[in-house]
């Protein structure tokens, strides 16, 4: 299960949003988006961030 803050992140990179950009956007650190990334990664048992996009059902249009 997702937490909210990695669902937003896996939602803005969806968007094309950079993590330099979310981390702006968010007001975190590079390291805190990485790091929200990557447990949402273990979280959904993806092997790339696109597929974690599609395994949480995120599309640009969300």
């Amino acid at each position: 299960m997702l937490s909210p803050f990695e669902k937003s992140c896996l939602r803005w990179i969806s968007r094309g949003r950079t993590i330099a950009e979310i981390a702006l956007l968010e007001g975190k650190s590079v390291s805190e988006i990485e790091h929200y990334l990557e447990r949402a990664l273990v979280a959904l048992e993806a092997k790339s961030i696109k597929e974690a996009i599609e395994k949480a059902n995120l599309s640009q249009s969300d």
